[in-house]
């Protein structure tokens, strides 16, 4: 008893007061945070009606009053500036302007809002704040105390202050605060005006020494942001409590501990009578719990008991053997009440609180509640409003709660700081998790030795957040997780917060997630692990301690993103060890604007909204939320929902109608959900389903048995079944709910093809004739129904007139381009690649356009195209097969080969730019947003859609609303007239009102520009999203990194007013009827040309012949037939091409292979260790870097020459040389200084140097590119090649770091 009756003291004792006699620069002293602050700690507002207690209405209480609205305010830029002596009575304030509170004063017109990730946002000079642009905010506001307040103690609280400030009542000094994200309170009663008016000023300083704690990625921005209120309590009154509610070693009965501070002044009760009564109110309770404690003390007992002046602890603990315990998943709460009465029996104050039962342990190396190793299935939540900033009103965290539990997130992290009041509140009551953290961030200082973290004199600092947390927090029994802050470092500051929060509280772990895998911290909660590093930190048992990890933040919400959701949980979930995240983060960070020009609503970002002088900004780092800054969710949010669904089903025998049903909760029974399931085709919505009730047990799972219908099709029937598949759609909902998941919500859902086969469809009879009009501009292919016109110049399908009406916007094109995502733009596999290959900037050039009839009904136009970049070189090759018939049936058979400058490609398919009329959107696929590692989500029918819900304008616009899974899509007008468009195989679709070109360079929503088209792709291959901005980039296996692409699409206008509909076009055979021999390929028995190598030529068609050509020439049958390897022992192009009767001949294959001439590399001095991969070979192996991917392919040289002699393996003519070299100034990689080559036959004797030309660039700051240097060598037999690249050494004044050493980075040398 007396151990923990003393921790309470120590939380007081934290908060010392400073009976200052002078008032001094605090703000600007690291050694004073507070001064005559009431120490931390819980809500204890009386209450007069004790039923208040059951809804916590204590903002009822006449007890209660909150003071916001608008004051007196007056503003300037330093502190040297502010108005002396405004605190005074009788200071003439009415010239002053009025302010909102809560509100930010950057939002108002004072200051500038700036948003920075890492950095402080002033010159940092810890622990010194600025003085000259140290913007200072004086606030004067009256207010008046109720009569019924006479006599007793008056406290004003302040939720949140930033960064610091003094406050004076009545002119009087009253005290001094920092930590803007815990409540400053003061006992003001000595100050107060008896009867009359009071006034209040607060100067509040924009920095001080604090800011350097409050680093966060976050808005930085000042003022008053969440509620003052004034309460009053009895001279004796309950102080503070602390609840501790566990249950005993089995998890069965309750363990109820209250340790009551009781405040009574300098006159000690002669008798107190202390009545704690704890009752579950819920009509619906498992158990009755109605208990009263009485403990009644005389004065001498509570001087025996008092731990300081006018305190006493009061301690009560009880047993109660059967109780339900508070988890998210059941958040049963208990009303406690605490009575004080005095020696009549008359009650003195009441105060409560809401009670959970709960246990949070680590046990056997996993995190436990109440026994079970729960998965955190979290987010992090910054206090943002697109409209108030970093003031949140209750109904945005109303909304917050909500669209948390309908989306199954089950924890909130409070990145970086404790949030207001309520959200606890909310979360102890709809059931939320809490990783509750103290605003403790110092990311601008590092992790290493200039780390506040190792700062001896921050050590108090730090301590008194994180007790300024515990002290308000401690009784909610949400929290699970108690935080120290956020990327600080580790040092003794956390050493010294650790030990401290583990004495005061023992019910709970703490986490650090930059003590790594130092011994002060209980999780191992490393953020952006990826999903490799997860599955070695358990099978290499990197931490020591065995301790459990729980990712403080993981998969990067920012633009469009949360690829990868589904792998990082597939790797969770096979290793007990590994216990979930918290997703970066909930809400974007962006600050609503009006473009009034332009009448568009669109969000800020970091810059938009001004800057300070030498401080820089994050742009759009900020905008990382799963749902808007005014609580729109972004697409994304549905690939989470599902993802952290906790009901999962599994085929066991799908032709059997076998599933196995997985209950993934920990404390809810699968009886309190609805249960159904439906199955259903795309012709008809529904051709069985049930509702069903299964019992099982949390954690448990069992199986289900359906029967399966199966079609009765006869031959009659073959059309009405063609192309219909059937599936099985398992749904959860809620029963009861409540009014955050109010009943009927699905909470859980999985959808399931059936193995049923049906007929192919219909090949199509009486197709009309076609006439062909081949002339020197165009091929036109027309009947009276429709025209197809494919532009000779272009290439290019440009015209498509059906029933009168031209159908296109704009040609049809190949497409291998999308507007970069946030995650592209600095995934090394994506942007960086892609504009290495100037994927955005390709010229087409038509090569060759033949056409031919094929039969009076049908024509096939082959189209062979390149794909130039700006120097002219060929970047990729398509080849296409145009077959058009009498209906209007355009398909489309598409090769693409790509050249080996392509390493990655953000889409392979076809764009069509479609006419605005066209806004009606029919379709057969997935009705949720997916990309290839966000594709868990979605369910698969047919879904009617307008054409603008597609895509959502991200604050930066990007890419986005792409459909996966596709069968068909067709887009038509208000008469019914459309295009409709199926493929060969499942296909994705997007549809915007926007160019590609708009979409990539516009940086905000007010910069696009809206087209009087529809961009319309069809796309056979997208790249992945990835979570790159921060966090491990797209997997391997995802990329889209093949040499050859193959896919055939359909393209029919339609009109249903001819009874054409999109299920009928369907059901035809068109694609089945297209009829072209397979592509060859090609094998060869070496991985590395290096001597002679063996080539296999095979085709899938096996009445195919193959043709082939080794000199670069297209193929035909007089060509050379391929009857048996061959072999190749220089550089070759190989071109083939298959032919069979009654078939049209394949696409073309080709494939150079270069010969590897290279024996080996001498260095004088070899590359960095870091940039060496295969040094020896990596000069001369037929692999060009890419520009800032500086660990493929390069060999670097830091603040060094490069001089080095190639060995080659034969003797070799030269032409010309070429170097390839990287520049990229902000990567401290400038190009070479000079290049000198010479060249031998022997090795002995070598020519003089040539010195090689390259580029020059004038605006090097901004240059990203690989780049060639060219010498002239014209030397035969060459042998040995020694090159000299000389180097500026270190980077020139014009650099942000001039005067460090400079790279050079080498890749491929070419010989021609």
């Amino acid at each position: 008893m007396k151990i923990r009756s003393i921790i309470l003291l120590v939380v007081m004792a934290l908060c010392f007061n400073v009976k200052a006699q002078e008032i001094a620069d605090w703000w600007n002293d690291v050694s004073v945070y507070q001064v005559n602050k009431v120490a931390p700690r819980t809500n204890v507002i009386p209450y007069q009606d004790e039923n208040g207690i059951n809804n916590l209405e204590y903002r009822q209480s006449p007890y209660y009053q909150c003071i916001n609205g608008n004051w007196k305010f007056h503003w300037v830029e330093k502190p040297a500036d502010k108005p002396q002596g405004f605190y005074a009575e009788g200071y003439d304030v009415s010239s002053w302007n009025t302010i909102p509170v809560p509100a930010n004063w950057e939002l108002n017109g004072y200051g500038i809002p700036v948003y920075i990730n890492q950095q402080n946002e002033f010159p940092s000079n810890q622990p010194y704040a600025p003085t000259e642009y140290n913007p200072v905010g004086c606030y004067v506001h009256n207010f008046n105390i109720p009569a019924e307040w006479d006599g007793r103690n008056v406290y004003i609280n302040f939720g949140a202050v930033k960064s610091a400030f003094y406050l004076w009542i009545n002119g009087k000094f009253v005290g001094y605060s920092e930590d803007s994200k815990t409540p400053a309170e003061f006992d003001i009663t000595p100050y107060l005006n008896k009867g009359g008016e009071n006034t209040l000023a607060v100067e509040a300083y924009r920095f001080s020494d604090g800011s350097y704690l409050e680093c966060q990625d976050y808005w930085r921005m000042s003022g008053i942001t969440r509620d003052v209120i004034l309460y009053s309590k009895p001279k004796t009154n309950v102080y503070d409590f602390f609840v501790k509610a566990g249950l005993d070693e089995k998890y069965a009965k309750g363990i109820f501990e209250v340790l009551i501070d009781v405040n009574y002044g300098k006159k000690v009760p002669s008798k107190l009578t202390v009545e704690v009564e704890l009752v579950n109110k819920n009509e619906n309770a498992k158990f009755e719990v109605n208990k009263l404690y009485v403990e009644e003390f005389s004065k001498k007992e509570l001087i025996a008991q008092q731990k300081s002046e006018g305190h006493s602890t009061i301690r009560f603990k009880k047993i109660l053997d059967r109780v339900e315990a508070w988890s998210a998943e059941k958040p049963v709460l208990y009303d406690m009440t605490i009575r004080l009465k005095d020696k009549k029996g008359r009650v003195i104050e009441v105060v409560g609180s809401k009670v959970g039962f709960r246990t949070s342990e680590i046990k056997d190396g996993q995190f436990m509640v109440n026994g079970k190793p729960v998965l955190i299935k979290g987010v992090n939540r910054h206090e943002h409003d697109g409209i108030t900033g970093q003031y949140v009103s209750r109904a945005t965290m109303e909304r917050d709660i909500q669209l948390m539990l309908k989306n199954n997130i089950n924890t909130i992290r409070t990145s970086h700081y404790p949030c207001d009041i309520y959200l606890y509140e909310l979360c102890d009551k709809y059931g939320l998790y809490v990783i509750d953290e103290a605003n403790n961030e110092s990311h601008a200082q590092g992790y290493g030795d200039a780390s506040l973290a190792k700062d001896e004199r921050w050590v108090g600092a730090f301590k008194y957040r994180c007790n300024n947390m515990f002290g308000r927090d401690k009784n909610h029994p949400s929290i699970i997780i108690w935080s120290l802050g956020n990327e600080c470092g580790n040092g003794i500051c956390m050493y010294e917060s650790y030990d401290m929060m583990k004495k005061l509280d023992n019910t709970r772990p703490v986490i650090n997630e930059r003590s790594i895998y130092d011994y002060n911290t209980d999780i191992i909660g490393l953020m952006y692990a990826s999903q490799n590093y997860l599955e070695k930190f358990v099978e290499e048992e990197l931490d020591s301690l065995g301790r459990p990890f729980i990712m403080v933040e993981y998969l990067h919400a920012m633009g469009n993103s949360c690829g990868g959701m589904q792998d990082y949980w597939d790797v969770i979930n096979s290793h007990e060890q590994l216990q979930g995240g918290c997703i970066w983060d909930w809400c974007d960070q962006s600050l609503i604007q009006n473009d009034t020009v332009k009448n568009v609503r669109w969000y800020a970002a970091g810059g938009d909204l001004g800057a300070l002088e030498g401080i820089g900004n994050d742009d759009s780092f900020c905008v990382n939320g799963l749902v808007t800054s005014d609580r729109h969710p972004h697409h994304h949010l549905d690939e989470v929902k599902k993802v952290y669904q906790n009901i999962s089903v599994t085929p066991i025998d799908i032709d059997k109608g076998i599933f196995e049903i997985k209950n993934n909760f920990f404390f809810r029974r699968l009886n309190e959900f609805e249960c159904s399931y439906v199955i259903y085709s795309n012709e008809k919505a529904r051709l069985q389903s049930k509702t069903f009730d299964m019992d099982i047990a949390p954690q448990a799972s069992k199986t289900i048995n359906i029967s399966i219908p199966k079609p009765k099709m006869d031959g009659n029937d073959a059309d009405r079944f063609a192309k219909t598949e059937y599936f099985i759609e398992f749904s959860f909902k809620e029963k009861n709910g409540n009014v955050m998941r109010p009943a009927g919500t699905e909470i859980a859902y999985d959808v399931f093809k059936l193995n049923i086969d049906t007929p192919v469809g219909e090949s199509l009879t009486n197709i009309p004739e076609v006439k062909l009009d081949d002339n020197k501009d165009n091929v036109v292919v027309l009947n009276d129904n429709f025209m197809f016109v494919i532009n000779k110049q272009q290439g290019l399908p440009v015209s498509f007139v059906y029933k009168g009406m031209e159908m296109l916007a704009g040609p049809i094109k190949p497409n291998f381009w999308r507007a970069p995502t946030l995650n592209d733009d600095v995934d090394h596999n994506a942007l960086p690649k892609w504009l290495n290959a100037n994927l955005n900037d390709l010229t087409i050039v038509p090569k060759s356009i033949k056409a031919q009839r094929i039969n009076k009904s049908k024509v096939a136009v082959v189209v062979v195209l390149e794909f130039n970049n700006p120097n002219g070189g060929n970047v990729l090759t398509t080849e296409q097969v145009f077959e058009i018939n009498g209906y209007g049936d355009v398909v489309i058979s598409n090769n693409i080969q790509t050249s080996e400058v392509v390493k990655t490609m953000p889409k392979v398919g076809t764009q069509i730019l479609v006419n605005k009329e066209f806004d009606n959107v029919k379709f057969f696929g997935k009705d949720t947003e997916n990309y290839p590692d966000r594709n868990s989500s979605g369910k698969t029918n047919v879904f009617t859609k307008k054409a603008d819900s597609f895509f959502e304008l991200h604050e930066e616009p990007q890419d986005n609303g792409n459909h996966s899974e596709t069968r068909w899509v067709a887009m038509s007008d208000a008469k019914g007239q459309g295009l409709f468009v199926t493929s060969d195989e499942l296909f994705n679709f997007s549809i915007y009102q926007y160019s590609d070109e708009n979409l990539s360079v516009a940086e905000r929503i007010n910069q696009m520009e809206t087209a009087d088209y529809w961009t319309f792709n069809i796309d056979h291959r997208q790249a992945p999203i990835g979570t790159a901005t921060c966090g491990p980039g797209s997997l391997e296996k995802y990329l889209i990194n093949d040499d050859i692409y193959e896919y055939t699409i359909r393209i029919r206008p339609f009109n249903t007013l001819n009874k054409e509909n999109e299920e009928k076009l369907y059901k035809q055979n068109v694609l089945g009827d297209f009829n072209k021999v397979a592509t060859p390929v090609i094998t060869t028995d070496l991985a590395r040309f290096d001597s002679k190598m063996n080539v296999t030529l095979t085709c899938a068609d096996a009445n195919a012949k193959i043709y082939y050509t080794l000199d670069g020439s297209e193929p035909t049958q007089k060509s050379k037939l391929y009857t048996k390897p061959f072999s190749i022992n220089t550089t070759t192009t190989i071109k083939a091409k298959a032919f069979a009767a009654d078939k049209m001949s394949s696409f073309t294959l080709a494939e150079t292979f270069e010969r590897l001439i290279i024996k080996g590399t001498e260095f004088v001095e070899k590359p960095n260790r870091n940039y060496s991969k295969n040094y020896e070979t990596a000069l001369m192996d037929a692999r060009k870097g890419v520009a800032g991917n500086w660990g493929e392919d390069w060999l670097g040289f830091n603040g060094q020459d490069a001089e080095f002699t190639i060995e080659l393996s034969m003797p070799t003519d030269i032409n010309k040389l070429f170097i390839g070299y990287g520049v990229q100034p902000n990567d401290w990689v400038l190009m070479p200084k000079g290049i000198k080559v010479s060249v031998s036959t022997d090795g002995v004797t070598y020519t003089n140097p040539v010195i090689a030309d390259y580029p020059v660039y004038n605006n090097a700051k901004d240059v990203k590119r690989r780049e060639e240097a060219k010498a002239n060598i014209n030397v035969k037999g060459v042998r040995f090649i020694k090159v000299y690249v000389e180097s500026y050494k270190t980077l020139p004044e014009w650099h942000d770091y001039a005067g460090e050493n400079a790279w050079i980075m080498l890749d491929e040398i070419t010989i021609k």
